[in-house]
C-alpha cells in the first residue's frame, strides 16, 4: 500500500497534476504543457509506486533532428538566401555582395558546386547565370525541408526523402528515436487525499497544536549511514604542512606574496624581456579589471632595472608594459620583492602559494598549481651549494633517485632543472627549477655584492610522486582513495 507520507513533493505534485487525467496520450507534450521535467516524470512512473493507479505503455518515435553542425546554420541553407534573389531577378555580382554581405561567398560557393550557377562578365560588371533553374527550385525545396526540421514542425513522413538523403549527406541532420508513454489513469487516483507534507516541525506548529492536523513527513533513523571522516586535511594541505616543517627546521623563514601581481615584478624584475614568449596570452593569464597596477614609488629601482633591460637587450623598456596586471606566474616575483627589501642582507625565506600558468591541462599539468619558493642569500654560494640544498631537501621527503639537467632561465646563470622518478610512469618527472641569479637581476635589486641560489619547485609533482598517483587530477576532488605518503 502506498505511504504517501514517504511521497516527496515534486512525487505530490506530480500525481496531482495526473488525477484529474482519465488517458494522457503523450506524456511528454502533458510534461510540456506543466512545466514538468520529463525525466523526472518517467523515472518515477516506471519506479512502480503507484502502478496500482497508472497504467505505461511505451511509445517509440523516430524523428529528424539537427546536428551540431545543422545547428550551426540557425535554419538556412548556405545558399538559400541567394536563390531568393536570384528568382527575384536580381543578378548583378556588386548589388548581390552589397545584399549579402559577407555571406555571399560562402552561398555562391555551395550553389556553384551543386552546378546550378556560374559567373560571368568582367571586373566591375560581373553577374551571376542561372546555368539550372531546376537545381535552384530544388536546393528551395531542401531549405524548405531543413527549416521545417530546424522548427519541429512536421512528422518525419512529410519530408521528401531525396532532401532528406541530401541533408544527412551534408551532415546537417540526424535520425533520432524518441521514446514517450501513452498513460492510463484509474479513477481511484482521484481519491488519494495528497495534505500538504511537513518536514520541518516548527514553533509555531508546537505552539498553535496544528501539529496534530497536519502530515509530517516520516524519518527513517534505523537506516545505516556512511562513517565520514570530517575535518580532516587534504593531501595537498599535509604535504605543504610537511614541507613548511623541512624548511623551518632548514633554518628558513616564510615570506607571501600577491596572487595579483604586476608585470613589474613577476617578468621585468627578474631580467625578463618585455618581448620574450612567456609574456604572451598564451602563457600568462592578464587581466581585464584592472589591466593597469601601480609600479614602485621607488624611481631609483624602475631607473635601474630599465637600464638593465635597455643595455643587455636593446630596444625601448616601457612602464605601460611592466604594469599590466596579471595572476602571478610563479611565486620567484615573492623572492624579487625580498630581495629589494633586504638590499644586500643575508638571509633565507621560502613560501608554499598559488601560481597560475595558462597551460593545457593534461596528466601532469594544471593551469592552477602551487609553487614552492626558496631563496639564500650571503657569500661564497654556488651550483655545489644550490645542488647541496635541493639534495637534503629532496632525501628529507623520502626521494633519493634525482637528476639535474642544465637549463636556460632568463633570470639565472647557471640553471639546473630538477627531475625525480616516479614508479607509476617509470620516468622522471620534472619536479622543480634552480639557478644562481644573474648579476644583471641582483644590482637593480640592490643585492649586487651578494651571492643568491634560488629554486622553484612543483608541489603538486612532489604530491604525485610521495602518493604514486599516474596524474594531477588524481589528488583532488571528493573522492581520493590513496594510500599514505611513501
Amino acid at each position: 500500500m502506498l505511504d504517501t507520507r514517504q511521497l516527496t513533493g515534486k512525487q505530490r505534485l506530480l500525481i496531482q497534476q495526473l488525477q484529474p487525467q482519465q488517458t494522457i496520450e503523450s506524456l511528454q507534450q502533458f510534461c510540456r504543457q506543466r512545466a514538468i521535467d520529463f525525466n523526472f516524470a518517467k523515472g518515477f512512473l516506471l519506479s512502480g509506486v503507484i502502478d496500482d493507479w497508472v497504467q505505461l505503455q511505451a511509445l517509440s518515435e523516430t524523428a529528424w533532428v539537427l546536428t551540431d553542425k545543422g545547428e550551426a546554420l540557425q535554419g538556412r541553407l548556405p545558399g538559400s538566401n541567394l536563390v531568393d534573389k536570384l528568382q527575384r531577378g536580381v543578378s548583378e555580382v556588386s548589388q548581390l555582395q552589397m545584399l549579402l554581405g559577407q555571406t555571399f561567398s560562402l552561398a555562391y560557393g555551395a550553389l556553384r558546386k551543386a552546378g546550378a550557377i556560374d559567373m560571368q562578365g568582367s571586373e566591375g560588371e560581373k553577374e551571376i547565370v542561372v546555368l539550372d533553374a531546376e537545381k535552384l527550385s530544388t536546393y528551395q525545396q531542401r531549405q524548405a525541408s531543413f527549416a521545417a526540421i530546424a522548427q519541429g514542425a512536421a512528422s518525419p513522413d512529410t519530408y521528401p526523402d531525396v532532401h532528406l538523403d541530401w541533408l544527412q549527406q551534408q551532415g546537417y541532420i540526424a535520425e533520432k528515436t524518441a521514446t514517450d508513454y501513452r498513460l492510463t489513469i484509474s479513477p481511484r487516483l482521484a481519491q488519494l487525499d495528497l495534505q500538504p507534507l511537513v518536514t520541518a516541525l516548527t514553533s509555531e506548529l508546537l505552539l498553535s497544536e496544528q501539529w496534530r492536523e497536519v502530515e509530517l513527513k516520516s524519518y527513517n533513523i534505523h537506516d545505516p549511514v556512511p562513517d565520514i571522516a570530517y575535518g580532516r586535511p587534504t593531501i595537498l594541505t599535509q604535504c605543504i604542512q610537511q614541507i613548511r616543517d623541512i624548511f623551518l627546521n632548514m633554518g628558513f623563514d616564510e615570506m607571501s606574496g600577491f596572487l595579483v601581481e604586476t608585470a613589474f615584478w613577476n617578468f621585468d624584475a627578474l631580467f625578463t624581456p618585455q618581448d620574450h614568449p612567456a609574456r604572451e596570452m598564451q602563457d600568462t593569464f592578464y587581466l581585464s579589471q584592472p589591466q593597469q597596477l601601480p609600479l614602485p614609488e621607488d624611481a631609483a629601482l624602475i631607473e635601474g632595472i630599465q637600464r638593465a633591460h635597455e643595455d643587455n637587450y636593446g630596444g625601448s623598456w616601457t612602464t605601460e608594459v611592466a604594469s599590466r596586471a596579471i595572476l602571478r606566474a610563479h611565486t620567484t616575483s615573492s623572492t624579487a620583492r625580498r630581495l629589494y627589501a633586504l638590499r644586500g642582507r643575508d638571509g633565507k625565506y621560502f613560501s608554499i602559494d598559488k601560481v597560475f600558468r595558462n597551460e593545457t591541462v593534461d596528466r601532469t599539468h594544471l593551469a592552477e598549481f602551487h609553487q614552492i619558493e626558496g631563496v639564500v642569500v650571503g657569500e661564497l654560494l654556488s651550483v655545489r651549494t644550490l645542488m647541496g640544498y635541493l639534495t637534503y631537501f629532496y632525501e628529507r621527503l623520502g626521494f633519493k633517485d634525482l637528476k639535474f639537467k642544465p637549463t636556460y632561465n632568463p633570470y639565472t646563470e647557471p640553471s639546473l632543472e630538477v627531475y625525480a622518478y616516479h614508479a607509476p610512469s617509470q620516468r622522471y618527472l620534472e619536479v622543480g627549477n634552480s639557478g644562481l641569479f644573474r648579476p644583471e637581476m641582483l644590482g637593480s635589486l640592490g643585492c649586487g655584492e651578494k651571492a643568491t641560489i634560488a629554486w622553484g619547485l612543483g608541489l603538486e609533482r612532489i604530491a604525485m610522486l610521495l602518493y604514486e598517483v599516474e596524474k594531477l587530477s588524481d589528488l583532488a576532488g571528493p573522492d581520493m582513495r590513496l594510500q599514505g605518503p611513501l
